[in-house]
């Protein structure tokens, strides 16, 4: 039945008819209700004709699920055009103050470290741009996670300062933990006190407002000698990204292995459901609670 769950769901995601897919496979569109139905099932040769048509591959299509290739960075850059802008508008904040003030060899030398400091404190701490995911990104293999080393505590605010640095030189210290050193993992998202939502329309605000407000999303780590690691799945929450995409999948895997899985909140059932939103269902389930007491 989940094949036919998927052939529905992504039929009507590329905005296809039954009679419309049923040209395209120059079948019947009886042929089609039936594998929706569960029915009949799809030859397989109209299964790969199914993944073509439809955009997915043929994993995704069976199972609902996308493949997860392994090693997967989780929240990693996919290029580096940012840093190339950061680094180009720190030589020329530098080159300005420069040639504006540096009169002397000295002064000059002063105005370059300052430029570099003033424009690389405004790019990475006004929020154009997460410069930290060149450094504080995890990467789950077939063995274990390997992560950030300043995924384990808080982030201060030096290391909040230092890190877009650290990934600008390429320099990462990373841990490693096997699955056999995990005892549970957790799967949690903060949630305001309030609906951000419905707390700013209330207030004259607006929905991009609200989507400003984002709720902190990980995945909590307890090793069997008792320590903990928190590693963010914040990236999910960008609609176009692989981490949304795989998300489910990556839970699913998790799920799979010997340790204890907690999802208190029911997340890896919403993560199914990709055409909602995680968090206002979250809310909505919350607020169902409470109204009930």
């Amino acid at each position: 039945m989940e094949l036919a769950k998927n052939i529905v769901k992504y039929r009507k995601r590329n905005k296809l008819s039954q009679e419309q897919l049923a040209e395209a496979l120059n079948i019947s569109r009886q042929s089609i209700s039936k594998w929706e139905t569960g029915e009949n099932l799809p030859s397989i040769d109209n299964l790969i004709s199914l993944s073509g048509l439809l955009d997915i591959s043929l994993d995704e299509l069976i199972t609902g699920e996308p493949y997860l290739h392994f090693p997967f960075d989780y929240g990693k850059p996919k290029n580096r055009w940012p840093q190339v802008i950061l680094v180009l508008v720190m030589v020329l904040v530098a080159t300005i103050i420069t040639i504006l003030f540096g009169k002397t060899p000295l002064i000059a030398t002063f105005d370059i470290i300052l430029g570099i400091l003033i424009s690389y404190f405004f790019m990475t701490r006004m929020g154009f741009y997460d410069y930290k995911r060149y450094c504080d990104y995890w990467t789950l293999e077939k063995s274990g996670i390997s992560y950030s080393i300043d995924d384990e505590d808080e982030i201060s605010f030096g290391k909040d300062f230092i890190m877009p640095l650290l990934g600008l030189l390429n320099i990462r210290s990373t841990k490693f933990i096997s699955y056999k050193q995990i005892k549970s993992v957790e799967i949690y998202l903060k949630l305001y006190e309030y609906d951000p939502s419905k707390e700013l329309t209330l207030m004259g605000g607006s929905g991009i407002s609200a989507s400003s407000m984002v709720e902190q999303f990980e995945l909590r780590i307890t090793l069997l000698d008792g320590k903990r690691v928190n590693l963010n799945l914040n990236q999910y929450y960008w609609k176009d990204s692989k981490e949304r995409k795989m998300l489910g999948t990556i839970v699913t895997f998790l799920k799979r292995k010997h340790f204890e899985f907690i999802d208190k909140q029911g997340i890896a059932d919403l993560l199914r459901d990709d055409e909602g939103s995680l968090t206002r269902e979250l809310y909505k389930q919350r607020d169902d609670k409470q109204k009930e007491r």
